[in-house]
C-alpha cells in the first residue's frame, strides 16, 4: 500500500534524505545531506528517553491508546494526546524520542508535514532530526556547549552540559524531570558527530 505523501516545506526538503532512515544508516551524498553522523545521539537520546522504544508512552498517562502507537497516524496520536492532558495528566510524551503534544503539533503546523503518516520508527526520527536541526546540530560552526544545552533543552532526559546548572535536567525544577547520563558522554558523542 502506499504510503501518504510528506507536504514538504522549503525546509523539510532540505531534511530529503531520510527518507531512508529506516535503516538507521547515514549513506546520503555529502551535497544533499547533512553529512553529520547522527545515529550514535539518535540512538544515546532514544534510549534515555524511550527505553521502551517507539511505542513508549508516558507513565503518567492516565490512559492507554486503543492500538500500538506505531499504528497510528500522525492526527491520531494528536488526537490521543489531547484526550491525555484533557484528563490532566503530567507530560503527554510519546515515542522514543518522547514527543510532548505541543512539540508534535507545532512540528506538524510549522513544516506542513502530514498528518496522515503513520507515527512508525521511520516518522519518529524524521521529527527528532527537525530538532536537531533547530539546535544547529548539522553546523559545525555550532559549539558544543550550545548544541549540547539546547538539545537539553528539548530532550529532559538530556543534562545541561555547561553553566551553574551542568550536568542536571533543564527541567529538574519541575521535581519529575532528571538526566540520566553524565554531561561529558554528551559531549564526546556531539563532538565526534562529524567523524566517519
Amino acid at each position: 500500500m502506499a504510503q501518504p505523501k510528506r507536504a514538504l516545506s522549503c525546509f523539510a526538503k532540505i531534511l530529503c534524505f531520510v527518507a531512508a532512515i529506516g535503516s538507521q544508516t547515514a549513506t546520503a551524498d555529502p551535497a544533499t545531506s547533512f553529512a553529520a553522523n547522527d545515529v550514535e545521539f539518535l540512538n544515546l537520546m532514544g534510549n534515555l528517553e524511550g527505553p521502551s522504544g517507539f511505542g513508549s508512552i508516558s507513565h503518567f498517562a492516565p490512559a492507554l491508546p486503543t492500538r500500538p502507537l506505531t499504528e497510528m497516524t500522525l492526527a491520531e496520536v494528536l488526537d490521543y494526546q489531547r484526550d491525555i492532558r484533557a484528563m490532566g495528566t503530567i507530560s503527554s510524551a510519546v515515542g522514543r524520542y518522547q514527543f510532548i503534544y505541543l512539540t508534535m503539533r507545532d512540528l506538524v503546523e510549522t513544516h506542513d508535514i502530514s498528518d496522515a503518516l503513520v507515527f512508525d520508527p521511520e516518522v519518529q526520527t524524521y521529527l527528532a532530526r527537525f530538532l536537531m536541526y533547530q539546535c544547529g546540530f548539522y553546523e559545525r560552526s555550532t559549539p558544543v556547549s550550545q548544541l549540547g544545552n539546547c538539545l537539553a533543552s528539548v530532550w529532559a532526559a538530556l543534562p545541561l552540559v555547561s553553566g551553574p546548572l551542568k550536568g542536571e535536567s533543564a527541567y529538574s525544577e519541575d521535581g519529575i524531570n532528571k538526566a540520566f547520563v553524565a554531561p561529558e558522554i554528551v559531549i564526546e558523542v556531539l563532538r565526534s558527530r562529524f567523524e566517519w
